[in-house]
């Protein structure tokens, strides 16, 4: 058992980090981030300052927030309420079970656990909001 609490704040602190990222001012690269971009990018407008790098757990943590959102853990961004929306919830979290699914076999081991633990905590907290 004290292994999976280690894990849920291991995910934690992985969903805050990527919150963080989004919310870093535009001359503050992410940790371990290069200052400038590439050409490439510059031309492309894709990693502009202020957005997050498009990495596979800022996808999951994304989908992550939605089902905390509609579980009432979180607040709206917008209204700030915490509302129950089971139909919501399950959706976001339908929708990284797919995630977990399609990518079978081609995650590192720390990818792998990352979606294996949210979807376990998640599922968790959908059985106790529904009770």
């Amino acid at each position: 058992m004290p292994d999976e609490k280690k894990i849920d704040e291991e995910w934690k602190k992985k969903a805050q980090e990527g919150r963080s990222q989004v919310e870093q001012s535009d001359d503050e690269p992410a940790e371990g981030q290069p200052k400038e971009q590439d050409n490439a990018e510059q031309e492309s407008g894709e990693g502009q300052a202020g957005a997050p790098q498009a990495e596979f757990s800022v996808l999951v943590s994304s989908l992550a927030t939605q089902a905390l959102i509609g579980l009432g853990v979180l607040g709206h961004p917008i209204s700030k309420k915490k509302e129950l929306d089971l139909e919501s919830a399950k959706f976001s979290i339908d929708l990284l079970q797919v995630l977990a699914d399609k990518t079978k076999g081609n995650l590192s081991d720390l990818e792998a656990r990352y979606i294996d633990t949210i979807l376990h905590d998640l599922r968790m907290k959908f059985v106790e909001a529904t009770k």
